[in-house]
């Protein structure tokens, strides 16, 4: 049985070698994220495809991406889980245009509060920081296509946004049925809400957003996640090293900052993750967007430059005290003690609005 499964694993090898490079440029230009993920699971073949084939299906699919993306030292399997990430965040991105015109009660200001408080309690209850990212897509999702008529229900719906992303995150991990009850038991909802509403609307919201979600923008990829991957490719690239933590808690309050503006929700999130990356890299004084991570992202630097000023609009002009306060305390004791001086600015962009 052992040599039969060996003949069979060198016979699947030699295909891969010997299959027409025309054909699999045809296969993973078809293939989403999750299937080229299975199909590498499954079976070895396609972790053995040449990087010229995927450079290739890269350039078939995203032609103008790809053009940016190439260089001597482009690894273009990853490129092309990244792009393929991209295109997916495509049509989850909410019409703000559609939010301001349907929604006559809520204003920016009031979802500003709302998201705030949102990812206060993100912290408190220590969730994994996707899940704010997520509810508040969710929450973007509704205001583009329900109108929210008295303004006292507005927690609601973001109470129900955040019960909605957490289930959905956590169907996707390995924990026992009686923990995922306990974490999202709508009375425990109810209750942060100071009661103000019952265990009974906080199911009856939450079937309505997750109903009325799609699981396009379920599945859909968020800033955090894209700014974990450009760290950790500027990381690997040597651009900075894995100490320089100051950079990336700045990046990802700028990051966090981004989900209070409205406006800011108009752009993709790899968009605002390179945005906040660069800004984070700039106020350090170092290069504001290196040429690798243009060729990673595949964002020019004049393509970012629109949303960079936009979160630097927000970092200067939005007070956020709670929010402020959270990240000042988490980050006061940072042990970088040879990066003290850089960690008293960062720490000063954390407490109080800033120029950048």
């Amino acid at each position: 049985m052992v040599t039969t499964r060996s003949r069979s694993r060198a016979q699947l090898r030699g295909m891969a070698e010997h299959f027409p490079e025309e054909l699999w440029i045809q296969v993973l230009s078809h293939l989403g994220g999750k299937d080229i993920g299975r199909a590498v699971c499954a079976t070895q073949v396609f972790a053995n495809v040449r990087e010229d084939v995927w450079r290739s299906a890269c350039e078939k699919r995203w032609p103008a991406w790809s053009q940016v993306a190439a260089s001597a030292d482009t690894q273009w399997k990853r490129q092309y889980e990244l792009l393929e990430l991209r295109e997916k965040e495509v049509d989850a991105v909410p019409c703000v245009q559609a939010i301001n015109k349907l929604q006559k009660v809520v204003n920016p200001r009031h979802r500003m509060v709302l998201t705030e408080w949102l990812a206060e309690v993100s912290w408190d209850w220590q969730l994994e920081s996707t899940i704010l990212f997520k509810a508040v897509s969710y929450l973007d999702r509704y205001l583009s296509q329900h109108t929210v008529e008295v303004l006292s229900r507005f927690q609601l719906v973001g109470i129900a946004c955040l019960r909605a992303a957490m289930g959905d995150t956590v169907r996707r991990l390995p924990v026992r049925l009686t923990d995922q009850d306990i974490n999202l038991d709508a009375q425990r909802f109810a209750y942060i809400s100071d009661r103000t509403y019952t265990p009974e609307e906080v199911e009856s919201m939450t079937q309505t957003v997750a109903s009325t979600t799609p699981e396009h923008v379920k599945d859909a990829p968020n800033a955090k996640m894209f700014l974990r991957s450009l760290w950790y490719r500027a990381i690997m690239s040597t651009l900075l090293s894995s100490d320089e933590m100051h950079v990336y808690t700045v990046a990802s309050f700028f990051l966090q900052l981004s989900l209070l503006d409205l406006s800011c929700a108009a752009y993709s999130p790899s968009m605002v993750a390179a945005a906040s990356l660069s800004n984070a890299f700039e106020l350090f004084n170092k290069e504001s967007w290196p040429q690798m991570l243009q060729q990673y992202s595949a964002y020019k630097t004049k393509e970012v430059q629109s949303c960079k000023d936009r979160l630097k609009e927000v970092q200067a002009t939005t007070s956020a005290d709670h929010l402020r306060r959270i990240w000042c305390s988490q980050h006061e004791n940072h042990g970088y003690d040879e990066f003290n001086e850089a960690w008293a600015k960062a720490q000063l962009t954390l407490a109080c609005p800033t120029q950048i």
